[in-house]
């Protein structure tokens, strides 16, 4: 039986030690890479070819959602299961949306940690029924990994102008609408706009979406 190949990203050296030491007990699972940093996590997916990527929401260097929707368009094939000890509501389904594929908290046992990893590798979708929103996450997460969501279609990125593309870009860096509105010397009401100019001719219905529009036309 093959192994399943996993990347561990976290911030904290012991842990992934530890974690690495805990997976190495199972036959079928193998530790191929790991990251300490937001923007070591999609090569430490690359370097070896890993099927899952278990992803810390506090990485240094990035956001969770511009990491998962980085390793998403660059390795469609790696599933992302995110282990983290922050079960915020908002933050479990901002995940979905990017593209998460499961959500366990760092307090569980090492044979549930185990269970969520082969669930995910083989296609299903794992969050502890206990959590906030364990529902909602389930269904964003279906729905995001649909097989009919990669088709090529017209994006309508040629439709923005120049304003709306150079607000795309810094959504797409993480930026909030307070922060867009800084670097680009416009009202926070005036960003609004705009976004939904672009949601709008970009046929989405939230930021994410938006940005992963852009990040798929990049690549």
């Amino acid at each position: 039986m093959d192994s399943i190949k996993i990347a561990v990203a976290d911030d904290h050296t012991l842990f992934r030690a530890g974690l690495k030491r805990l997976l190495a007990r199972e036959k079928d699972l193998l530790v191929t890479g790991e990251a300490g940093r937001a923007e070591e996590v999609a090569p430490a997916v690359a370097k070896g070819k890993a099927d899952i990527l278990l992803l810390d929401l506090k990485m240094p260097g990035g956001e969770v959602v511009e990491t998962l929707l980085g390793v998403q368009e660059r390795h469609p094939e790696t599933r992302t299961l995110i282990l983290t000890a922050f079960d915020d509501e908002d933050l479990i389904l901002e995940t979905a949306k990017a593209g998460a594929r499961g959500y366990v908290l760092k307090g569980v046992s090492p044979t549930t940690l185990f269970q969520a990893i082969r669930t995910v590798h083989e296609g299903g979708i794992w969050i502890d029924p206990g959590l906030p929103q364990a529902g909602e996450f389930s269904a964003l997460a279906a729905r995001q990994n649909r097989p009919d969501l990669n088709r090529k279609e017209p994006d309508g990125i040629d439709t923005l102008t120049r304003r709306e593309l150079e607000v795309l870009k810094l959504v797409a860096e993480g930026r909030s609408n307070e922060e867009i509105a800084t670097d680009t010397f416009i009202s926070e009401t005036t960003v609004k706009a705009h976004l939904h100019k672009i949601f709008d001719k970009l046929n989405v219905n939230n930021r994410i979406k938006a940005a992963l529009a852009l990040i798929r036309r990049q690549g």
